[in-house]
């Protein structure tokens, strides 16, 4: 499997650091181009003000000269899961999927349970959990 380590650099983000293509790297085993969280953006209200474009670490954004605006340019190098440019927009011109669709990923692919697996040694937890202690209420 792939990790975000051995990724080739597909540039540096708006602060200069270096910025990896994670497109291939899976999430919790799922093909990363088949999930679909990543931002849109509504121009009409985008102000160009590039806080989105400056915050984001993974490069999802580049600048539109013409526009004087983000566009998305690298929407599966997006964090799955993460909002920050969306609750940081000052206009609310930035969008994401339903939540819900997630929890449902989350859900079909035993992510809870995954999760638990890779943090119980850190916590010094020896007892694993049951499928029922990790089952989402979207497999009931």
């Amino acid at each position: 499997m792939s990790s975000p380590m051995n990724m080739p650099v597909i540039g540096k983000d708006a602060l200069g650091r270096e910025v990896k293509d994670l497109t291939k790297v899976p999430w919790w085993g799922v093909d990363r181009k088949e999930i679909n969280w990543y931002p849109s953006i509504d121009h009409d209200k985008c102000a160009g003000c590039g806080l989105c474009f400056i915050t984001c670490g993974r490069r999802v954004f580049d600048w539109d000269e013409k526009l004087s605006k983000p566009v998305v340019a690298q929407p599966y190098n997006c964090m799955v899961g993460c909002q920050t440019c969306a609750n940081l927009c000052p206009t609310s011109a930035i969008s994401f999927p339903d939540v819900s669709e997630m929890k449902k990923l989350v859900a079909k692919n035993n992510v809870v349970k995954k999760s638990f697996e890779k943090i119980a040694p850190l916590i010094h937890c020896d007892t694993p959990l049951d499928d029922e202690q990790t089952e989402s209420n979207f497999n009931k």
